[in-house]
């Protein structure tokens, strides 16, 4: 018999491009909150959500660097590679209202591992697979004169590219500490919500997708610390093939925000259903 969590199966199970759930992860991230089109922003929320009129022209873009890790010990022991424990993921997500309450919803998805690409569409965050480039930061930059060091007045740059086009840049230099509390016009709004669809492949075509849903990643034991803040620059490539980036073009970019993270993702759950009663 066949085993894995995921396909592809295999006699002993470890061909699965997915071990199992829960996962650990720690995060270096980045976010830049940013101004853009109101309506075209709006477009972007499925329903039922709706606008949220304190946010509305408003939108988040962060793009962390990650290490995670299943929690099952046996599983965990058998993932050597360093390219299955860590990855770059960038989101683009718009403020709305969903249920009565202040949420996101994640609009676009890139990322840098196959096997997060398959997760990905699984859970409904549906991302692509892009190339991503930092500049250098390193604390002993100091000792031969660089102002890279990773402290505070170092300038963070972040480039996303795709099928060998640019995408996304952005570029970040902290200038202050702020405490965990200042966070909450974005962190108030989590977890992050998701459209999730598979279309119907069939033949005869049964009319209606094979799986359309919003889901919400659960997150555990979540802990945040090192709050930074800054100016920030944000671009879109508006000419890039197979994107849409450029009717979310910052009119404004309304700062820059860099911090760690950890949590634990135990899955997802369907926070609507479209074809419950399809």
């Amino acid at each position: 018999m066949l085993k894995g969590f995921t396909r592809p199966f295999s006699p002993q199970g470890k061909a699965s491009a997915l071990p199992p759930l829960p996962w650990l992860f720690a995060a270096d991230q980045v976010m830049v909150h940013f101004r853009a089109d109101p309506d075209v922003l709006d477009s972007y929320l499925p329903p039922p959500m709706t606008p949220n009129p304190d946010r509305r022209g408003e939108a988040f873009m962060w793009t962390p660097n990650l290490r995670c890790q299943p929690v099952d010990p046996d599983v965990n022991a058998t993932i050597l590679n360093p390219a299955r424990t860590q990855y770059n993921v960038c989101v683009i997500a718009v403020p709305g209202m969903f249920e009565g309450k202040p949420a996101l919803i994640s609009a676009y998805q890139w990322c840098d591992r196959d096997w997060l690409v398959i997760l990905s569409w699984m859970i409904g965050t549906c991302a692509k697979q892009v190339e991503f480039r930092d500049n250098g930061v390193h604390p002993l930059y100091a000792a031969v004169g660089s102002p890279q060091t990773g402290s505070l007045g170092t300038t963070f740059t972040r480039a996303l590219s795709r099928n060998g086009e640019q995408l996304i840049r952005l570029e970040y230099t902290p200038e202050e500490m702020i405490e965990a509390s200042e966070m909450s016009f974005f962190t108030s709004a989590f977890p992050l919500l998701s459209e999730r669809h598979i279309p119907d492949f069939n033949v005869p075509a049964t009319g209606k997708p094979l799986v359309h849903d919003l889901t919400q990643m659960l997150l555990e034991d979540g802990n945040a610390q090192n709050f930074m803040r800054g100016p920030a620059t944000l671009d879109f490539n508006a000419f890039a093939d197979n994107e849409e980036l450029g009717p979310l073009q910052p009119t404004e970019v309304l700062g820059g925000y860099r911090w760690q993270t950890s949590w634990v993702m135990p899955g997802i759950k369907v926070a609507h259903d479209y074809l419950k009663d399809a």
